[in-house]
């Protein structure tokens, strides 16, 4: 009992966390229902639709043939011989008589479409036809009076029609017909028949349906659970690389001091230049990784502001000057009339040392220029080098999260693959562009533009 009622508990949490399971059972129940309830009411509506009709095609024959009945009053041989015209145009028609008034309850057969004996009789004990001969006998206008009966399991349409006598103005004969559904009735299972293989064929769907939602409920489960775990590994990276800047800080703090000292061997220099370096790594490194987290989490903040764009460009030149020459670069900026952008000042300082802090490093003789010029309400940015070019296979996976070109010449050149990733979500979101032009072995040119900030 206990494990139970662990697992009705099991099943109500279950349902509790995927609410989309009870709407499937709704609709496993309720569409069923509801295109069985509708079969029936439209096979019913058609069915009394049908009998309405097969009613009154009944009177309108009854009324024709008292007609002719009211004129050849005496004249049962011409009668009988039209009845058997009628019924031999009515394929359902299965019983037609001409019957005179009754005598102790027994109605003399006047024409019929089987043979009879002179002098026949018919008697009716069922409450039925009884009605029918009183209904049409006590109606001033004798119309024809029908009923539902059933006769060896056939439905039959029993029909009684009262003629009076031209000179009396008496009733003086009836005509009895019966009307066999057994077609219809066969039309009527087969549709039915239909619509229950229709309703088992749409149940069989549903629960297709419902076995693939319940795949679906696993997997937003899963998807669920795998989003929790990203978003604590985010948080968890996000953390550990805030913690991280703390040490790092005080390490380069510490080289800096120490390589202030005179009594510093060259040695000692050397490590010393080798331990800021790989602080300095592991800082860009920190750094990506926070930038990479903010920009996924839509919490990299712009200030934006107006920016005068040449002095800018022109101070990450200056501050690359060292780098370029100890590598035996040329790196030079030449630079044209240029407006002003509204950008966040840090952020395009930072997309302006990716790109020439990147043409340098794959760059490994030659140079690196700046070239500015101002197009269509647009100010563009072009760095170009002479360095190792990129294939057009790798173009288009340039700007993919954690992509590194990877061959012979780039081997020995570290990185994280996120530097373009990142500089691209912030030139996005700072209504700029990038575009690459490169030649594999002849050199790569990166274009970034910005709009004009209208005066």
């Amino acid at each position: 009992m206990k494990n139970f009622f662990r697992a009705m508990s099991r099943g109500v949490r279950f349902t509790q966390n995927n609410p989309q399971i009870i709407y499937t059972l709704f609709l496993v129940i309720v569409i069923p229902l509801a295109f069985f309830f509708t079969g029936e009411q439209f096979l019913k509506v058609a069915r009394d639709n049908q009998d309405r009709l097969e009613r009154s095609r009944i009177g309108l024959l009854q009324d024709t043939f008292a007609l002719f009945a009211e004129e050849n009053f005496d004249q049962v041989s011409y009668l009988e011989k039209q009845m058997r015209a009628v019924a031999s145009k009515n394929e359902t028609m299965v019983t037609f008589n001409l019957l005179g008034r009754p005598t102790d309850g027994a109605y003399p057969i006047l024409a019929s479409l089987d043979d009879h004996a002179p002098e026949s009789t018919m008697e009716f004990d069922d409450p039925l036809t009884g009605a029918l001969f009183d209904s049409t006998t006590g109606n001033p206008q004798h119309a024809s009076y029908a009923g539902e009966l059933f006769i060896g399991g056939v439905r039959y349409w029993r029909s009684v029609r009262a003629i009076e006598n031209p000179e009396t103005r008496q009733v003086s004969l009836y005509i009895l017909t019966d009307m066999s559904m057994a077609q219809a009735d066969v039309v009527s299972r087969g549709n039915i028949q239909k619509a229950y293989v229709t309703l088992v064929i749409i149940i069989f769907l549903i629960i297709i349906l419902l076995a693939r939602q319940a795949r679906i409920i696993d997997y937003a489960s899963l998807y669920r659970r795998l989003k929790e775990v990203d978003t604590m590994k985010d948080d968890f990276v996000s953390m550990a690389a805030h913690e991280l800047r703390s040490p790092l800080t005080i390490i380069r703090g510490y080289t800096e001091m120490i390589g202030e000292s005179e009594s510093l061997s060259d040695k000692g220099r050397t490590q010393l230049d080798n331990i800021n370096h790989a602080a300095t790594q592991l800082n860009t490194l920190i750094g990506d990784i926070l930038d990479v987290a903010k920009l996924q989490e839509g919490r990299m903040s712009f200030t934006y502001t107006t920016l005068d764009v040449d002095p800018e460009i022109q101070s990450v030149v200056e501050a690359f000057k060292r780098p370029a020459s100890d590598k035996g670069l040329t790196l030079t900026y030449v630079s044209s009339s240029l407006s002003h952008l509204s950008v966040d000042v840090d952020r395009f300082h930072q997309v302006l040392v990716n790109f020439i802090g990147n043409a340098i490093k794959y760059t490994p003789s030659g140079s690196v220029s700046v070239l500015t010029n101002v197009k269509d309400g647009r100010v563009f940015i072009r760095i170009s080098d002479t360095g190792m070019g990129i294939s057009a296979e790798d173009q288009k996976k340039l700007f993919q999260k954690f992509f590194r070109v990877k061959n012979d010449d780039t081997r020995t050149i570290t990185g994280t693959g996120l530097g373009l990733w990142i500089t691209q979500e912030i030139v996005k979101s700072m209504h700029g562009t990038i575009s690459v032009e490169s030649i594999k072995g002849k050199g790569t040119d990166f274009i970034v533009s910005f709009p004009i900030t209208k005066e």
